[in-house]
C-alpha cells in the first residue's frame, strides 16, 4: 500500500501546499483518491509528482466542505470513469459563523447536480471495493473537537449545529493490517479509531493519516488526546491540515517517533 500526498497546507519540493488535503493510494491493484483539496492545485502537483488521475478507480471525499471536495469539477474532467463515493447527508447547507469568511463551505450543488450518475452516497458501513471500507457509524465516546462551535448547518431560517452526519472513516484494508484516514476528524480522531476498530476487529491498525481539527484545542486536551493515542499503540500517526502547528508540536511530545508530520509531496508505504 502506498500513499501519495498530493495537497496538503505544506508545501513539498517543487510543489505547492494549499488548506486541503488529497492522498493519492494505490492498493490491491487500484488506484483511489482521497478527497481533491479545495482549489484545482491537485491536479497540477499531481502532474509533477507522475500520478496519472486519469486511472482513478475511486474518489472518496471524506466530508462534505469545500477545501476537500472543492477540486471536485476538475476532477471529473481530467477522470472519465471514477466513481465518487460521499457519505449521505441531511439536506442542509453548511455554513460557518465568522464574519471574515463567506459563509457557505459546503460542496458545490451545481456539480453535484451535474455528474449525479457518477455519484454514490454511501449509507451505513460499506465495502465499496476490494479493501475499501467506508465507515459511517462513528460513535461519540471521547468530546468532539470545540473549535467545531462555529460550523453550523442550515435550511432557511433554520440555523443548527453542525451534527458533522456528513463525515465518514475510510479505511484501508491490507492482508495482515490497518490504515485509517481520517479527514477533518470533526467527530474526533479517537472517535474514528474505534469506529474503525468496531467496524473491523479482526485486524490492528498499523497507522492513522489526516488531519485531527485539534487547532482550538487547549494544551492539556491535546496532551490528553496525545496520552489516548499511545495507549491505543498505533505505530505511525501521521498528521496536518487542520491539526494546528502547536498542537501539533504537542502531540509529537507525547507520541515522539510515532507522530509524523504531513506535507505535500510525502509519501507513505505500507505493507
Amino acid at each position: 500500500m502506498r500513499i501519495t500526498t498530493v495537497v496538503e497546507n505544506h508545501a513539498g519540493d517543487g510543489l505547492q501546499g494549499e488548506h486541503g488535503l488529497c492522498f493519492y493510494i494505490e492498493h490491491e491493484g487500484q488506484v483511489y483518491l482521497s478527497d481533491v483539496g479545495k482549489t484545482g492545485l491537485f491536479v497540477e502537483n499531481a502532474r509533477k509528482l507522475g500520478v496519472d488521475l486519469a486511472q482513478v478507480d475511486a474518489l472518496v471525499i471524506s466530508h462534505h466542505h469545500f477545501d476537500h471536495g472543492g477540486g471536485l469539477k476538475l476532477f471529473f474532467e481530467v477522470n472519465e470513469k471514477g466513481i465518487v463515493y460521499l457519505r449521505k447527508a441531511p439536506e442542509m447547507d453548511l455554513v460557518i459563523e465568522d464574519p471574515e469568511l463567506p459563509p457557505y463551505v459546503g460542496l458545490d450543488k451545481a456539480v453535484l447536480a451535474a455528474f449525479a450518475d457518477r455519484i454514490r452516497y454511501v449509507d451505513g458501513d460499506s465495502e465499496v471495493l476490494p479493501g475499501l471500507h467506508l465507515i459511517t457509524e462513528i460513535p461519540s465516546s471521547y468530546p468532539k473537537p470545540t473549535g467545531d462551535i462555529r460550523l453550523k448547518m442550515q435550511r432557511r431560517d433554520e440555523v443548527l449545529p453542525d451534527t458533522f452526519e456528513h463525515e465518514l472513516v475510510t479505511v484501508l484494508e491490507g492482508e495482515r493490517e490497518l490504515v485509517v484516514l481520517t479527514g477533518c476528524a470533526h467527530n474526533g480522531v479517537l472517535n474514528m479509531i474505534e469506529a474503525a476498530r468496531t467496524a473491523l476487529p479482526g485486524k490492528p491498525i498499523r497507522a492513522v493519516v489526516g488531519g485531527f481539527h485539534l487547532n482550538a484545542e487547549t494544551q492539556p486536551t491535546v496532551f490528553g488526546v496525545g496520552k489516548e493515542l499511545l495507549e491505543m499503540d498505533i505505530p505511525e500517526i501521521y498528521t496536518g491540515h487542520c491539526t494546528g502547528e502547536l498542537q501539533t508540536d504537542i502531540l509529537a511530545e507525547v507520541l515522539g517517533e510515532r507522530l509524523h508530520r504531513l506535507h505535500t509531496g510525502l509519501v507513505m508505504e505500507f505493507n
